[in-house]
């Protein structure tokens, strides 16, 4: 799950004094400070510039800021600043938020001073206070945990996975992006709620319609397997190059399978390829998986058995499990690697264990084997 809206922006900045910059540009702290997800790569570099020349007139909220993602790997160049003057911004803002937070109880500062050490009584503490980025935050951590932690006890994860809903409702409330698209997570998967895939539909479309480029991916999803509308590829493919247009890897890699099927739009199996391969690049685990298939094969492309074992480990250190069956076919064959069988048998029960079989987990963990092993590519 991840974490613009005009309503979320002033409610969050309402609290803030005149000192902190809470005009037109403050809007681009918001922007900035939401996930990636919730705003194509353009708008979050926008964003960043805004802010970036705040900091730099002495604006104490945005030096903060700006010091908290100063080594985001996607900030544009013509932002980033050195470690010393992150440092420097830091400290010359701190004190201001922190009592901005402390004798106030700004919910926004609570969640900047979070983000600075990761600390979780910080973000409960914005959540409480209703800010919209620390309810998508504390929301998916509670929910993510409780699901992942098979040994937790049954009561307890169910509150926890209903605290996570009930964060992302009161996000989506004030119409912020980030919690429709999370909450439309919840009701596609039964999260705290009975499954409904009827409301994940209008979740998603509610985020589309304020640019959530996951959410646009997932209405592409409705259309293309005729969940809740009549299945139309080719407004399915609409909505997938719209997603992949704004960065996101899902939407990357929905558009290049459709190109690569001829889906909804001309099949093109060079721009296909070229397009899954931009999609694995972008962080897509299902598009590495499909484009060291590719290789692997030869289709499409030269074959090189061993650059798609490369792809293949990539998307298994994301925990995909069909990329973890391909790497043991891989060794049971000695396709692009040394024949071990040994070592296929191993990733055979990665596989099983990422697709949620606990006596694989208990092998591995018996074995001394880790559940995900680092690609390091």
């Amino acid at each position: 799950m991840s974490l613009t809206r005009t309503i979320v922006i002033l409610s969050a900045l309402a609290l803030l004094p005149a000192a902190f910059g809470a005009d037109k540009n403050a809007n681009a702290i918001i922007r900035l400070l939401n996930s990636r997800a919730a705003g194509s790569i353009a708008s979050y570099a926008e964003a960043a510039r805004i802010v970036a020349a705040d900091a730099k007139k002495g604006r104490p909220l945005q030096q903060f800021v700006i010091g908290l993602v100063a080594e985001d790997p996607l900030l544009p160049a013509d932002v980033r600043i050195s470690a010393e003057e992150r440092r420097r911004f830091l400290d010359l803002s701190r004190d201001k938020i922190r009592l901005l937070a402390e004798s106030r109880g700004n919910a926004l500062a609570w969640y900047l001073l979070s983000l600075e050490k990761n600390n979780m009584t910080y973000l409960k503490r914005a959540a409480d206070g209703n800010n919209v980025q620390a309810l998508n935050a504390w929301g998916t951590i509670r929910l993510t945990a409780a699901v992942a932690d098979g040994d937790l006890d049954p009561d307890e994860a169910a509150a926890r996975v209903a605290e996570g809903f009930e964060c992302f409702r009161k996000a989506a409330e004030t119409g912020d992006a980030n919690g429709f698209y999370n909450l439309g997570m919840c009701y596609m998967n039964g999260y705290g709620c009975e499954p409904d895939r009827e409301r994940a539909f209008d979740c998603f479309r509610k985020a589309a319609e304020s640019g959530h480029p996951q959410a646009i991916n997932n209405i592409g999803g409705f259309y293309r397997d005729g969940i809740v509308v009549e299945p139309n590829l080719e407004i399915a493919a609409k909505w997938f190059a719209r997603s992949a247009q704004m960065g996101d890897p899902y939407g990357k890699f929905n558009h290049a399978m459709a190109m690569l099927r001829g889906e909804g739009m001309e099949k093109n199996v060079e721009a296909g390829i070229e397009a899954l391969k931009e999609a694995a690049a972008a962080g897509s685990a299902e598009a590495m998986c499909a484009y060291g298939q590719c290789l692997y094969s030869g289709e499409g492309v030269r074959k090189d058995q061993r650059a798609a074992m490369m792809w293949y480990r990539r998307s298994a250190a994301l925990g995909y499990a069909q990329a973890m069956d391909n790497i043991s076919v891989c060794y049971s064959l000695g396709a692009g690697v040394d024949k071990d069988s040994s070592l296929s048998a191993v990733w055979k029960i990665r596989a099983r264990a990422a697709r949620g079989d606990r006596n694989a987990v208990a092998w591995l963990i018996q074995n001394g084997h880790k559940l995900v092993e680092p690609c390091g590519f």
